[in-house]
C-alpha cells in the first residue's frame, strides 16, 4: 500500500530549498523495520507514552485530528481509570454534547460580515463551505462531527445548480442552504437511530431533488408514463442494503449453486418507485405548483401517490388504498427490518472511522450491536458508534512491547501489524488533522473561512462527484493490494482500498505540492468575493510550529516528537534515522525553523501520516 507515496521522493527533494534532506528522508522509508523505538528512563515513563500513542490512535478515529491537550487529557484518564473506561468515559461526553450545525454558522458567518446571503457580488455560497471547515476544525462535538461526515459518504446528496440558487425560498431563507440544512439534518441524527435517519432522508427536499423523487407523480398508463426509479433503485444499492445478500460478519450468501443472491430486482425496484410517488415542496398548491423550499420534509399529495398494492422486499406486499404518508413509512420499515442493513452499514462506518477491512468477528460484533443495542433496539447509532471504537480490533492495527533495554532502564516497541489493519486516510481527514493542530485563524472573527479545495486532492464536502461517493467501498487499485491473499479473517477472501481511488497523476503531484505550499509559506489563502472596487477579499490562515520551534536544536527530539503526534509512533527506525540524520547535516546556516519545516513536510508526506493503524 506504501508504493503511491514513495513515488513523491523526487518532490521531497525540492522542499523549501534546503538541499537533500526530504530526499535522503523518503529513501529510507523503503528500508522496511518491525518496529518503531523509543527509548525511556523509567517505567512510570514508558506507560505514560504508551498511553499518549493510545489517547492519539483513537483520536485520529473519532475526531477530525486530535490537537495535543486533548491528547494529554484523554491520556491523563487513561492512566487514572484505565483505557477502556477512558474511551467509554469520553464517548459518552460526545453523545451528551449538543450538535454544532452548519446554518447557524451561517447565519452569524454572514450576518457578522455584514453581507447578503442573497447577494451574488459577495459570492454567498462560499459559506456553505466557511462553516464546513470552521466547524469541523473547532467544534467541540467532534464525534458527531465526525460521524456526520462519514453518513454524508453512504446518505449523498452533491451540488448541482438546483442547490446554488441565490434567492430565498419558501421559508425566507437563502436557497443555496439547503445543502447545509440536510447536512445539519445528518448531525441531527448522528446519534439517534438508522430507521429514523432513513426517513429523513427520504423525505428531505435537497434528497428529493439529487434523486428525483420529489414531484414524482403515480403511474399513468394510458399516457405511458411511469415513477422516476432512481431513488427507489439507491436507496437500496447504496443506502440500506446493497445488491447481494449478506451474512452478518460480511461475507456474501451464495445459493445451492454457489451463486451470488440478488437482494432485488427490477420488479422490486418499480414497486418502490411506485411508492416513493405524491411528494413535493412543503406548502406547496399541488404537486407540481410550489416554490422552492429546502427547509421543511416534503409533503404529500395522496392524489398523485400510487395506491396499489405493492410488493417489496422478502416477499413483504403492502395493502392497497394507503395513504401517501403512512405506505412510504411501511416501505421503509421493510427496507429496515431487511438482514443486510446491519452489515452493509456497519461495514461503510468502520471503513469511514477506523479500517478498511475489518474482519469477520469485527463486522459480527458491530452488526450484533445494530440488531440489538442491549434494549432490544434496533439500529441505535450511539451503540453502533461504540463497539466500532472501543472494540479490540480498532486498537490492534498498533502493537506495543515494553521491553528492558541496553542504554536506558525500557524501551517501547511500536509496530504495525500489516494491510489488513490499515486504512489511507481521505484528504479531508489529512488536512483537517494538519490544520486542527498547527493553523489559526487570520480573520478577526477568529471564523476558519475556507472555501471548496476539491481541485487540490479530488474530494471536498458537498462535492461528490456522483451518488456513489468519492470512491467505492470495494475500490482495489492494481498492483500489490490486488495481488494479495488475506488471512482467512477478512470477509470474501479480498482486500480493498477505497481512498486509494482518489490518488492519480493530478492529486499524485498537487497533493504534496499543496502540503509544501502551506508549510513554507504558514499562511493559506481563500478567495472569499470581489469588492466593489473590483479587488480580490481573501481569508488567510496563519500556520505555526510553536511546539516543533523548541525541540528544532534535537533533531532526535523533534523527530520523535513528529513520530509520536502525527503517526502515532508507526515510522520505522529506519525512516527516523534518516530524517534525523539529514537534519544534523544542514549547513549552520539553515535556520532552525526552517529545519522544523522541512520535518514536518517530509513527515506529513510519509505512509506514516497518510496512512492509520
Amino acid at each position: 500500500m506504501f508504493g503511491s507515496f514513495l513515488s513523491r521522493s523526487v518532490l521531497c527533494s525540492k522542499i523549501l530549498g534546503i538541499g537533500i534532506l526530504s530526499l535522503v528522508f523518503c529513501s529510507g522509508l523503503s528500508s522496511i523495520s518491525l518496529a518503531g523505538t523509543f527509548q525511556v528512563n523509567s517505567l512510570n515513563e514508558l506507560n505514560a507514552l504508551m498511553m499518549r500513542l493510545r489517547a492519539t490512535q483513537f483520536l485520529q478515529h473519532a475526531t477530525f485530528g486530535p490537537k495535543d491537550a486533548e491528547i494529554d487529557a484523554l491520556a491523563l484518564r487513561m492512566g487514572q481509570i484505565g483505557s477502556f473506561p477512558a474511551i467509554n468515559e469520553w464517548i459518552d461526553n460526545q453523545f451528551a454534547m449538543s450538535p454544532t450545525l452548519q446554518e447557524p454558522t451561517i447565519v452569524t458567518m454572514y450576518t457578522a460580515e455584514g453581507v447578503s446571503p442573497i447577494d451574488n457580488a459577495f459570492n454567498p455560497i462560499r459559506f456553505r463551505y466557511h462553516a464546513w471547515w470552521h466547524n469541523s476544525l473547532t467544534a467541540p462535538d467532534q464525534l458527531r462531527q465526525r460521524m456526520a461526515w462519514a453518513l454524508s459518504q453512504i446518505f449523498v446528496i452533491s451540488q448541482i445548480d438546483e442547490f446554488d440558487g441565490v434567492a430565498n425560498d419558501k421559508t425566507g431563507q437563502p436557497s443555496w442552504m439547503g445543502m447545509s440544512h440536510y447536512y445539519d439534518m445528518l448531525l441531527n441524527n448522528s446519534f439517534g437511530n438508522y430507521r429514523t435517519l432513513l426517513g429523513d432522508v427520504t423525505f428531505h427536499p435537497a434528497m428529493g431533488v439529487y434523486l428525483s423523487h420529489l414531484r414524482n407523480n403515480k403511474p399513468n398508463t394510458t399516457a405511458g408514463t411511469f415513477p422516476d426509479e432512481n431513488y427507489a433503485r439507491e436507496i437500496m444499492q447504496l443506502f440500506s442494503i446493497g445488491l447481494y445478500e449478506l451474512n452478518s460478519d460480511g461475507t456474501l450468501k451464495r445459493d445451492a449453486s454457489n451463486q451470488l443472491i440478488p437482494t432485488y430486482d427490477n420488479d422490486t425496484i418499480q414497486s418502490f418507485a411506485r411508492l416513493f410517488t405524491g411528494l413535493t415542496y412543503a406548502q406547496s398548491t399541488s404537486l407540481t405548483s410550489g416554490s422552492v423550499n429546502f427547509h421543511q420534509p416534503m409533503m404529500m399529495f395522496n392524489a398523485n401517490h400510487d395506491t396499489n398494492a405493492k410488493l417489496l422486499l422478502r416477499g413483504v406486499t403492502l395493502p392497497a388504498n394507503t395513504a401517501g404518508v403512512a405506505d412510504i413509512n411501511a416501505g421503509l420499515d421493510n427496507i429496515f427490518a431487511h438482514p443486510n442493513v446491519g452489515p452493509f452499514i456497519c461495514r461503510r462506518l468502520i471503513q469511514r472511522l477506523v479500517r478498511s477491512n475489518p474482519s469477520k468477528g469485527y463486522m459480527s460484533r458491530v452488526v450484533a450491536r445494530f440488531d440489538n443495542n442491549g434494549s432490544g433496539v434496533r439500529g441505535d447509532f450511539k451503540a453502533v458508534i461504540k463497539a466500532i471504537l472501543m472494540d479490540q480490533e480498532a486498537w490492534d492495527g498498533i502493537t506495543m512491547v515494553r521491553k528492558t533495554g541496553t542504554t536506558s532502564p525500557f524501551r517501547l516497541e511500536v509496530s504495525g501489524q500489516g494491510s489488513e489493519r490499515t486504512k489511507l486516510q481521505e484528504p479531508v481527514i489529512l488536512y483537517a488533522n494538519f490544520l486542527r493542530r498547527y493553523a489559526s485563524s487570520g480573520h478577526a472573527s477568529g471564523r476558519f473561512l475556507m472555501n471548496s479545495v476539491d481541485g487540490i486532492w479530488g474530494q471536498s464536502p458537498f462535492k461528490s462527484p456522483s451518488v456513489f461517493n468519492f470512491y467505492s467501498p470495494d475500490f482495489q487499485p492494481s498492483g500489490d493490494i490486488t495481488n494479495n491473499v488475506p488471512s482467512a479473517n477478512v470477509p470474501n477472501g479480498e482486500l480493498v482500498a477505497p481512498e486509494f481511488q482518489l490518488l492519480n497523476s493530478v492529486t499524485g503531484n498537487s497533493t504534496p505540492n499543496k502540503w509544501r505550499s502551506d508549510i513554507n509559506n504558514q499562511t493559506v489563502n481563500s478567495y472569499m468575493y470581489t469588492n466593489s472596487s473590483s479587488v480580490n477579499v481573501n481569508f488567510t490562515m496563519n500556520i505555526a510550529y510553536p511546539t516543533e520551534l523548541t525541540l528544532a536544536a534535537n533533531p532526535t527530539a523533534l523527530v520523535e516528537h513528529l513520530d509520536r503526534t502525527l503517526c502515532c509512533g508507526t515510522m520505522t527506525d529506519a525512516a527516523r534515522a534518516a530524517l534525523v540524520t539529514a537534519l544534523n547535516q544542514e549547513p549552520a546556516s539553515t535556520t532552525a525553523l526552517d529545519k522544523v519545516k522541512a520535518a514536518i513536510h517530509c513527515v506529513i508526506n510519509s505512509p506514516a501520516y497518510s496512512i492509520t493503524e
